[in-house]
This record gives C-alpha cells, structure tokens and sequence, in this order.
C-alpha cells in the first residue's frame, strides 16, 4: 500500500463523515443553520418581524393613508478568513512505510494519527463558527459582538448592536440579592417570566431556555425551585436532583430547557466552555439566523487543480492536500474557511445575566 493512497482527499472527506463523534451537532447550528454563498461578503437585513399593526380606519371616497415602513438596517461585512496547515514530514512517511513493509500491528495506529491531525483542523474550523453562534446567543455583558483575534495580529471584530437597542431591551444582570447564588431570595422563575413576557410583547413566542449545568445547578439550590414541589404533607423539599429541577422549570415557565455543556481549547490551549456560566438565553421558535459559507481561495482557485487535491465538506470548508517534491519532501494539508453568522431574529432572544 502506497501512503499516497490512503492520504486523499477523498478519504479524508469519507472518513469525518462517517465519524459518529462528528455526527454529533452543535447545538448552534440548529438555531443558525449552515448556508452557502459566492463570495466574502455578508449583507443580511435587520427588520422588525414582531406584532401586526392594525389596519386604519377610512371614510368613503377618501385617499388612503400612507402607512409608515417599519425600520430596517442593511448589514454589510466583509467574512473572516479561517485556515490552518499542517504537514507529513519524510520522516512521518518512512515511519509508516516501514510499519506496513514489515506488517507492523501498530501500523494503523500511524495512520490513525495521520487522520488524526486532519480531523483537528477540521474540527478547529466547526469550533471556530460555533463560537462565534455562541458569542451571539449568549453575549458577554449583553454585548453583541463576535471578537476573534489571534497571534498574527489577524483581528477581526463585528458589532451587531452598534446602537444599544438590542441591549436595552432583551439582556437583564440580576443584581444584589436576587442573583441566582442567593438560594433563599433569588426568583430565577419571576426572571425568566420577564424575559418570555418582552418576546411576547415584541410578537414572540418563547420556546427555549439554554444553559450550562453551572446555571442549572444554581436552579437546583433555589428555594423558589424546592417550593414548587409541595408533598401532600404540606412539607417543602429539601433537595433536588437536576432532572427534577429541569422538570420544574419546564412545567412553571412553558420552556424547553436546553443544557450544553460542550467545551473546545482556545488559541492559547486553555479549556473553555462554548456556552458560559451563569447566563440563561431564553429563544423563540424558529431560527435566528444563518452561518454563512463563503468560497475559500481553495475552493475557488484549486478545485479542479490537478497539482492539489482538494475537498469540501459541509458546504463551506475546504480540505486541500498537496505533494511538495521538495526537497525535502512532504504532504501539507491545508484547511480553511470563510464564515459568519447572520443575526435576522435577534429581537426573538432574550439573555439573563444570573450572577
């Protein structure tokens, strides 16, 4: 076996697929599904989509009254540009070679790092657009913004409430004692029913309640949560576990509870979690946005190449490999991506700070 011939494109496309681990969806993608389009520009419209206006009244034979459009803003911005290498060196090459030529038991355990490396770009780049849903669907301080910047001075920065409105209206911090580590007078349920009752006057129907089972457990000490559960004695609960606080909640504020606990390492290997502690997002059916795929230099330029084997997965990120014959030797896997979410449905999420 020729390591050319299992270092494809192709199967490398094959074998993330086919991946269960990868089958597995960010949560994010549900609310901000993936779409493709030409190009590295972003331009999505900002209308308000909440309540109905009714008709005027009108005398007979009179003209119309003109009706006033309701404001939209055109967002215009240029996508970020992700993308990462990695390389076989010809000592990686002689390692396997020589595992397969003396049909070493561990030689497909050389493979397996092999495609090992690749599924890391691949995965960096899905990390890389789940964070910037997250950055959306749970803003820090209430700030919509998506940040990324790293150590090449490559910074990229787009606000999606440059005027405050978003803020002003749909984020609340608890403050004093009725934050949610305050056990005995937090009112996390009076909190969240404020938040279903501001997308309800905008003309939204709340659905969902993510949060990270940080925040969950604070809902499981709360008092307010324990005095929902009366025994027939009369008797409040002293303890709860966290699926019968999940179902509390639920059943009290109408909401689906979604708890992601999903973590990624950052650019300085640091764990982190994708949805942070202590926040709640309360979320309206349907979607609030998209994840846009622009066409990378890749798959712009080197689709088709017979020089550089190239493949793209999930409509927008490109896996390229390529022969260098040196010397020395070796095989770069290139993969990259250019995206960014759109924010159409922001006024249908509503974000508490708990603490």
């Amino acid at each position: 076996m020729r390591f050319n011939d299992i270092f494809t494109a192709q199967a490398l496309a094959y074998r993330i697929a086919e991946d269960p681990s990868n089958k597995i969806p960010y949560m994010g993608e549900a609310f901000f599904p993936v779409r493709k389009k030409a190009g590295i520009d972003l331009r999505w419209i900002k209308a308000r989509n909440g309540l109905g206006v009714v008709l005027k009244p009108s005398t007979y034979d009179a003209l119309a009254t003109i009706r006033p459009r309701e404001g939209f803003s055109i967002v215009n911005e240029e996508m970020p540009l992700f993308r990462e290498s990695m390389k076989v060196s010809e000592q990686d090459m002689v390692d396997i070679q020589r595992a397969q030529d003396a049909n070493d038991p561990y030689a497909q355990d050389a493979i397996e790092h092999v495609y090992d490396d690749v599924n890391n770009l691949v995965n960096g780049a899905r990390i890389a657009t789940e964070r910037m849903r997250m950055a959306l669907i749970a803003p820090a301080s209430g700030n919509l913004k998506v940040q990324i910047g790293v150590a090449d001075n490559t910074i990229y920065n787009y606000n999606y409430d440059s005027d405050g409105a978003w803020k002003a209206s749909h984020y609340e911090a608890v403050t004093g004692s009725s934050t949610w580590d305050n056990a005995d007078t937090a009112t996390p349920l009076n909190d969240v029913q404020e938040g279903i009752d501001t997308l309800a006057d905008n003309g939204y129907v709340a659905k969902y309640a993510i949060m990270n089972s940080t925040t969950l457990n604070l809902l499981v000490a709360s008092a307010q949560i324990k005095n929902a559960l009366i025994t027939v004695t009369g008797r409040t609960v002293d303890f709860l576990d966290r699926a019968t606080a999940k179902d509390v909640f639920q059943r009290k504020t109408g909401l689906i509870p979604i708890i992601y606990d999903k973590k990624f390492k950052d650019y300085d290997g640091t764990q982190k979690k994708f949805y942070p502690d202590n926040y709640i997002s309360i979320i309206a059916d349907g979607q609030l946005g998209n994840t846009w795929m622009g066409q990378t230099p890749e798959e712009r330029t080197l689709l088709g190449d017979s020089k550089v084997d190239v493949s793209v997965l999930d409509s927008g990120i490109a896996v390229a490999i390529q022969n260098i014959y040196g010397p020395p030797v070796r095989h770069e896997t290139t993969v990259s991506q250019i995206a960014l979410p759109s924010f159409e449905g922001m006024d249908g999420l509503y974000v508490i700070k708990v603490k």
